[in-house]
Formats: structure tokens, C-alpha cells, sequence
């Protein structure tokens, strides 16, 4: 139990409290229904008005950074794994060897022949079909995955957050974000995988997400009079996706899925690494001064100090989730 509140209504006794698995009301036992409905119904109908004050404060602590973020990285590690290796299966599908064909005329033997061929042509495009509609679900988990790993990292790499840094820090675009983790200045490999992700973003993720819109208006043809259409794109209409039969083939899947590895390592080694502990320990950051304090304190204390701050934060959110009090 974490807290109780004592009442009467109508000379009835109650007790509201927040219990392991939920709000409860107790009362008395021979309490009318009649009674039970009136003081649920009230205590729902209350919220409508304590709302809109809730919502004030609400947003006075996350401007000023008490709040918690729930850590979720290993839900959005099974999100992109799992389609990525949906992807890997199907690009790696190969037809099978001719089997034995039967002896017959020669026309029924070249038939069989031509049968089997198209068969295997079907079974190769339906997997580079399948590993399209994986891989491009696999880009999509990522770059939500990135986008999670950056938001727990600006807690956990110890550094201060200026009063309503963390509303800018949300509100600023997902390559502005990266680029402030590494202090606004990355080394020429952050800065070149940097761009190379925006290649992707520009070319698969957005395109897919967008209905096969592009910024740049790549998805629109222009109708030059004696010549016919012409991407709006022009000169940049190379290297994007292609609406077709296989929009992102297997080479393709290989280079992105080589590109995302080498970010994650980027993320996870280096200045990175201690803070990836509580990241892999699936520690839930808060962004208030003092806790950020603490991640940093432990940082530069080393990877033993870490392992202790993990091991008690761990052990307080146990004790707070099973109301061990």
C-alpha cells in the first residue's frame, strides 16, 4: 500500500487507497449499493475538475525537469529485432535445385521444365516482396528506437539541464537531438553516419511513412511538353526509393541494417558506455537536477560506481513497484 485516505459519507466509513495493483474503496460490508455508486460516481466526476489543475502543475515540473521517462528499451530491441530478422530470412531465400523431372514426351518434359522455372521466379519475388515490407518495417522500429535511446541518454550521461532544456531537447528534430549528445560537435565518423542516417530517413523511412511522399516533391512527375514526364526532383531523383516491385532489395537491407549497427555501437561504447548501463539495465531516468547529478557523480567516479547506483536504483524501483514500504 502506498497511501490511504480515511472519509465518511452519510456516517459511512470509507478508505481510499492505492494498493499493489490499483486504486481500491473499502466499506463497510452491509453499505447500500446506492451509497458505493454515489461515492464512485462523485470521485470520477472530481477528476474533470482537478484536471485542469493537474495539467498546470503538470507541465511547471516537466519545464522544470521532475519527471520520470519510462525505460523501454528492451520492448523497442524486440520491435526492431524481430522484423529485422523477418527481413534477414527472406532476403536470404534461394529456389531450390531442379528435382527429378518425369520421363515423358519431349513437350511434357519442356513444360515441366518451364512449370518449375516460373514457380521458383514466383517463390524469389514473393520473398523480396516479403523482405521489403520487413525491412521497411525494421527502418521504422529503429529510428523509434533511436529516438528512445536518445531521450534516456540525456539523463543518463550526467550533464546538466538548463530550466526547460527538456521540453527543447524534445521539440528539437531527431538529428539536432543527436548531435547534442555529443555536445554539438561530433568527430568526422559521428558525422558522417549522421549523414548517412538522414540519407535513409529521406530515402526509406520517410517516403514508406508518407504514402510515397518526398520532401523534395521525388514522388511527383512533371509533364515536360515533347518529352513526356520528369521527376520534380530532378538531378536528386537518383538513389531514392522506388514505388516497384522491389523498392528496397536485399543490398540495400544489408547496407542499412551495417549502417544501424554502427550507430547502435556508436551509442552504446566510448562516452557512451556507462551511461548504456543504465540504459541496458532498463533503469527508468529523471531529469531533475539532483538525479542527473547522480548519473554524472557515479560517471566519473567509474564503471564500479555504476554498477552500484544501478544496482540501488534497481532495487528502489522493485521496492516502489511491489509497495515494499
Amino acid at each position: 500500500m502506498r497511501w490511504s485516505i480515511y472519509a465518511t459519507v452519510e456516517a459511512e466509513p470509507f478508505v481510499f487507497e492505492l494498493q499493489k495493483f490499483g486504486c481500491r474503496i473499502m466499506a463497510r460490508r452491509g453499505v447500500s449499493l446506492k451509497l458505493l455508486d454515489r461515492v464512485s460516481g462523485q470521485l470520477s466526476a472530481s477528476l474533470k475538475l482537478l484536471e485542469p489543475l493537474l495539467k498546470r502543475y503538470a507541465e511547471s515540473q516537466i519545464a522544470e525537469g521532475r519527471l520520470t521517462l519510462e525505460n523501454r528499451m528492451s520492448l523497442h530491441d524486440g520491435r526492431y529485432f524481430y522484423f529485422r530478422g523477418l527481413a534477414d530470412e527472406a532476403f536470404a531465400f534461394r529456389p531450390s535445385p531442379a528435382g527429378k523431372r518425369r520421363r515423358a514426351t519431349k513437350k511434357s518434359a519442356t513444360m515441366g521444365i518451364l512449370t518449375e522455372v516460373v514457380e521458383q521466379m514466383n517463390l524469389a519475388g514473393h520473398a523480396e516482396q516479403k523482405g521489403f515490407f520487413a525491412s521497411g518495417a525494421m527502418v521504422d522500429a529503429w529510428f523509434s528506437r533511436l529516438e528512445h535511446r536518445m531521450l534516456i541518454l540525456r539523463a543518463f550521461v550526467g550533464k546538466p539541464i538548463a530550466a526547460g532544456g527538456f521540453n527543447a531537447f524534445v521539440a528539437a528534430p531527431w538529428d539536432d537531438r543527436l548531435v547534442a549528445l555529443f555536445d554539438g560537435s561530433m568527430d568526422r565518423v559521428a558525422g558522417d553516419l549522421l549523414g548517412k542516417l538522414r540519407e535513409v530517413k529521406a530515402k526509406i523511412r520517410n517516403p514508406l511513412a508518407h504514402g510515397g511522399i518526398e520532401s523534395d516533391g521525388g514522388a511527383f512527375y512533371f509533364h515536360l511538353p515533347g518529352v513526356g514526364a520528369i521527376p520534380a526532383n530532378l538531378s536528386r531523383y537518383r538513389g531514392r526509393v522506388q514505388l516497384s516491385f522491389v523498392p528496397i532489395p536485399a543490398a540495400t537491407h544489408a547496407e542499412t541494417c551495417a549502417l544501424f549497427d554502427a550507430v547502435d555501437t556508436l551509442l552504446t561504447t566510448g562516452p557512451f558506455q556507462l551511461p548504456n548501463e543504465f540504459v541496458r539495465w532498463g533503469i527508468d531516468p529523471q531529469y531533475d537536477a539532483e538525479s542527473v547529478g547522480l548519473y554524472g557523480e557515479a560517471i566519473r567516479e567509474g564503471a564500479e560506481a555504476v554498477e552500484v547506483l544501478v544496482d540501488q536504483l534497481g532495487r528502489e524501483w522493485e521496492r516502489h513497484t511491489n509497495m515494499d514500504y
